[in-house]
């Protein structure tokens, strides 16, 4: 006869357990800035993306950071549907990179309302057993 395995609950990550992202404070990862190879290797890598986070007339509020968040913390890198944004160019890539810094993330480019955020996985994911998704090309 053979023996069964009880099935274990599936323990979701932490970030999907209820915690409110939003109130953590975040440095976009890898600390210091995304060199233009880095930065070129990700916007190939999100030219097949769709957005994922949709921001709407109200802006970015705590939601929706929390969402941004759990997204980054999910696929590495995220496209950024951003309605409100402003109709110059200047204006709107600094509140692309306002968002970026709020979020905790790296600015990797802003294409019409599409904004592309990156940040690699902390450690603490790393010690759960997640293997980094994107290797970013060396820096130099």
């Amino acid at each position: 006869m053979a023996k069964t395995v009880p099935d274990r609950p599936h323990k979701a990550p932490w970030w999907q357990q209820g915690v409110d992202l939003s109130v953590l404070e975040w440095e976009a990862l890898p600390p210091g800035n995304l060199t233009s190879k880095q930065r070129s290797y990700l916007k190939a890598l999100a030219h097949a993306l769709t957005p994922v986070v949709r921001i709407g007339q109200e802006g970015v509020t705590a939601p929706v950071v929390s969402e941004i968040r759990k997204q980054l913390l999910n696929h590495e890198l995220i496209k950024v549907k951003w309605l409100g944004l402003s109709g110059d160019d200047e204006p709107k890539k600094e509140e692309a990179l306002a968002l970026a810094r709020t979020v905790g993330a790296h600015f990797v480019q802003l294409v019409g309302h599409v904004v592309v955020l990156y940040r690699a996985p902390d450690a603490g994911a790393l010690e759960e057993g997640r293997a980094a998704k994107i290797t970013l090309p060396q820096a130099g």
